[in-house]
């Protein structure tokens, strides 16, 4: 790895944070900074989240996914190029000793913790900078915990033994984001994530080693991965794995997100283009009616193959959208 940075230039309406600490590497043309913590556990303002805690070893993500919702997070670090999410990561080095100020300040019992809700924890830099398993580490030391883990990353088989460790004294379980069983598509969405099949053997690893594992199905990308035979294999395939539960949820499409799928989806599928302009509008969510129909093909997926949790996450909306055909 070379550490000469090539800095990716802030623009927009918020300063260069205060936080953001000096350049540490650049490998495969991402830029990698420290970024300086005092906290570690943020606590969701959001009421409907099913969980009370955040953690986010890194800001910024590098599988570069098309829909990502988080890049507006790096808004507030001063860039709001939507490339710099992805090209600069931003490492929070100082992780774990803000993680032991944090357990012993904060009260948490009985309050879940999420870690990856805005950057993918076992994304590449976890090879090179190891945050994610030092904050596992610290949590490893504590009983009764609710920890949920979601991610792309095949590299959390690394951790297994850690995650056992964790299991044996706390609630943990690992969630695994897969939109699509066509790697090609995946590969078009998700550039640089692991590929499906890949994500599918970290989940069937992992439920062997008693680790409870669920199928994030988010989000589903209307009229592109939303074609309900594609939806029920994924279901299955999961079952196949060793998933206990399903959640399912469709695009969410905030104004910072856009300005990635929206040139995205001009140069994969530009008859979908106006189409989408028009069905989201000034909503960040999909149509009420597509959401419902969504809900209806999971679901009954769901009952097929025996899932016992399942979740498709709602929101109000009024257009519609047809599940699997042209918008």
């Amino acid at each position: 790895m070379s550490s000469q940075l090539t800095p990716i230039e802030p623009t927009g309406r918020f300063p260069l944070s205060p936080l953001i600490g000096p350049a540490l590497e650049v490998h495969r043309g991402v830029e990698y900074a420290e970024l300086n913590v005092r906290a570690l556990l943020n606590r969701c303002s959001k009421k409907s989240a099913p969980f009370f805690w955040t953690i986010n070893p890194y800001r910024g993500c590098e599988f570069g996914c098309a829909y990502c919702f988080a890049r507006y997070t790096h808004d507030f670090l001063g860039y709001e190029n939507w490339l710099a999410f992805e090209r600069r990561i931003f490492v929070k080095q100082a992780a774990p000793a803000a993680l032991r100020r944090d357990l012993r300040h904060q009260r948490i019992e009985g309050r879940s913790i999420a870690i990856g809700t805005a950057t993918d924890p076992y994304q590449p830099a976890e090879r090179h900078f190891g945050v994610t398993r030092a904050v596992l580490t610290e949590l490893a030391r504590h009983r009764g915990l609710d920890l949920s883990i979601t991610t792309k990353g095949a590299l959390v088989t690394r951790d297994l033994e850690l995650l056992q460790q964790i299991h044996r004294r706390s609630r943990l379980s690992v969630h695994f984001s897969i939109t699509t069983m066509n790697p090609e598509l995946a590969r078009r969405l998700e550039p640089r994530a692991p590929t499906p099949a890949k994500r599918f053997e970290a989940m069937a690893a992992l439920a062997a080693g008693g680790i409870q594992t669920a199928l994030f199905l988010m989000p589903v990308v209307p009229a592109i991965s939303d074609r309900p035979p594609d939806l029920r294999a994924l279901i299955a395939r999961a079952r196949a794995a060793g998933a206990l539960e399903v959640h399912a949820a469709a695009l969410h499409l905030r104004r910072s997100a856009q300005r990635r799928f929206y040139p995205w989806l001009r140069d994969n599928f530009p008859e979908r283009l106006q189409a989408y302009r028009r069905a989201y509008g000034s909503d960040a969510y999909a149509p009420r009616a597509y959401r419902a129909r969504l809900a209806q093909i999971v679901r009954a997926a769901c009952r097929k193959h025996g899932f016992d949790g399942e979740q498709v996450a709602p929101k109000s909306g009024t257009r519609e959208l047809q599940l699997g055909l042209p918008l």
